[in-house]
């Protein structure tokens, strides 16, 4: 039987922008107590002459993400997000990037006798829409819609475990 792990929520690593994308300043939702990734599927029915019934097409998926943020004043997270709120952002200032760090997903590779590790990871530019503040519950809730192409890469976890994103193929690291 093949070793088993339970992939558990602290080992996914979500982070918005709160900087530019020349000089990103990553804040990790770490008060969250719901994140969960929709994948939206898109379909198309295709009813072909030779066949009895039609058939459904997978065409492409349009990610979006759910995030309930506990209300803790002073937390990066919330902080950050309340932010958007006050200013009832719009538009660009309702864009960030995003980025999910897969933690459980690893490589370490030693070039010239240092070790670095590595962690699967995906970038996207993503519309920030906050969805309600539950002010008895304790919580700020909003949609990360993702727009455009995700980025397929890699990160290392630098001071404080602030990450570096690079674009590229994660299985080939270390080949």
């Amino acid at each position: 039987m093949a070793d088993t792990e339970l992939v558990k929520k602290h080992k996914v690593g979500v982070y918005v922008n709160n900087g530019t994308e020349q000089a990103p300043s990553w804040v990790r939702i770490e008060k969250a107590t719901d994140f969960e990734i929709s994948m939206n599927p898109v379909t198309e029915e295709r009813d072909y002459i030779a066949d009895e019934h039609p058939t459904t097409e997978l065409m492409d998926y349009k990610p979006s993400a759910e995030l309930a943020i506990t209300t803790y004043k002073g937390n990066p997270d919330f902080d950050m997000m309340y932010k958007l709120y006050q200013k009832k952002a719009l538009g660009a200032d309702a864009q960030k990037d995003l980025l999910i760090v897969h933690i459980f997903n690893s490589k370490s590779v030693t070039e010239e006798g240092t070790e670095t590790k590595y962690y699967y990871a995906e970038k996207a530019s993503a519309t920030l829409v906050l969805n309600s503040w539950n002010t008895s519950g304790a919580t700020l809730s909003a949609t990360a819609n993702i727009n455009g192409t995700i980025k397929n890469g890699y990160v290392t976890l630098g001071v404080n475990g602030a990450p570096t994103f690079t674009e590229g193929d994660f299985d080939s690291l270390g080949d």
